[in-house]
């Protein structure tokens, strides 16, 4: 009995040992503590909003390999209410909306009902070049292809006429005259026509809308409940009011646009989950082939503030690294990002376009990796 006790008491001690040495050893590994880690979340957060004079805005943060969520309303959702921005409410996502647009794309080319390497003579023959342009450079933006948004005729109905009713091919007519930015193939311009042109070919293709092919395709494969291709102007209930174009500006400009004037590059409305869900699934390519994701993580040079390269109708950042991309319109500013070395995702929204969601979202991305690494 003294000799199976003392054994017992050598046996109590040594996993006592193991036990510390674990602990020890997990200490020494998880470094920062994840509530150190929200406090400069915090810290930073309070600073760009206090620097940027924007009404409000809405962070998110999912860190799942070290069980942190973080979910942050700063400011006003409405101006007239104070309502704080909280995660229950909707906001326009702008040109995240193209990642959805091209997706549909690449889904039908996985069904060989198009080839990446497809003239855009096959759909629009009578667009200028449309022998020298393809399908992936319309993907990539290196089609050169000149921007609708910038053209004089646009930007004037933007003013005279707001809620006009634009189809697809009237924003497409918009360009036709314009000069292109470079050769086909021989640059990066990211323009907003090279996704309304991808649009055209969907519905080409499919014989129905691409907002209902967006629908069929993805929100309802994907149990996306809360994001929608709106039919007009108004907004759904519950959602973040959205301010002007410039600090100056505080006209509530939600619904002051029909959301045509975007189509699919820009017209989704949605929330932080279902970003958060959606720019994971569009970084592992879960409605893709292999081979077809492989092609849309395939970039090329983007030089910009939002990021470095480009793929297929997603946006790489090398530094800090972050898959995904931004979301601008009227009275709107977002980011959806994804870091799959470090499994952490960041959604931002803010409820004005003068500011740039990616300065919060490299800091806060470059806090969790200074904590972990």
């Amino acid at each position: 009995m003294k000799k199976t006790a003392c054994l017992s008491l050598l046996m109590l001690g040594f996993l006592m040992f193991l036990d510390c040495s674990c602990k020890q050893k997990a200490e020494t590994v998880t470094g920062t503590s994840n509530d150190q880690i929200t406090a400069q979340w915090n810290q930073v957060s309070d600073s760009i909003y206090a620097a940027s004079k924007i009404p409000g805005m809405l962070i998110g943060i999912w860190a799942p390999d070290r069980n942190l969520v973080w979910i942050r309303g700063i400011g006003k959702a409405n101006k007239s209410t104070a309502a704080k921005p909280d995660s229950s409410m909707k906001f326009r996502i702008g040109s995240i909306t193209k990642t959805y647009t091209y997706t549909v794309l690449l889904m039908l080319v996985d069904e060989k009902q198009l080839d990446l390497g497809d003239k855009l003579s096959k759909f629009l023959p009578d667009f200028p070049k449309a022998d020298s342009i393809t399908i992936r450079m319309l993907c990539n933006h290196t089609s050169g292809i000149f921007d609708y948004t910038e053209t004089q005729a646009f930007r004037v109905s933007l003013i005279t006429n707001p809620l006009k009713k634009w189809t697809s091919q009237e924003l497409i007519d918009l360009v036709k005259t314009e000069p292109f930015y470079f050769s086909p193939g021989k640059g990066f311009y990211y323009s907003n026509t090279n996704t309304i042109i991808a649009g055209k070919i969907i519905e080409q293709r499919t014989g129905n809308s691409v907002a209902s092919e967006i629908q069929r395709r993805i929100f309802a494969s994907l149990n996306f409940f809360h994001t929608i291709y709106p039919a007009d102007h108004i907004m759904p209930a519950n959602f973040i009011h959205g301010y002007g174009w410039s600090e100056e500006d505080t006209t509530d400009v939600s619904e002051a646009y029909d959301p045509s004037m975007a189509g699919c590059a820009g017209a989704l409305v949605s929330d932080i989950y279902d970003l958060k869900a959606w720019v994971e699934f569009l970084y592992k390519g879960t409605l893709l082939s292999p081979a077809r994701q492989a092609q849309r993580l395939t970039v090329v040079p983007a030089p910009g503030e939002d990021c470095e390269e480009y793929g297929l109708g997603i946006m790489h950042k090398i530094s800090p690294p972050m898959w995904g991309h931004t979301g601008t319109i009227p009275g709107y500013k977002n980011w959806a990002g994804y870091c799959p070395s470090k499994n952490v995702t960041i959604v931002i929204s803010y409820n004005a376009t003068s500011c740039k969601p990616m300065v919060m979202a490299t800091k806060l991305m470059n806090i969790y990796l200074g904590a972990v690494n």
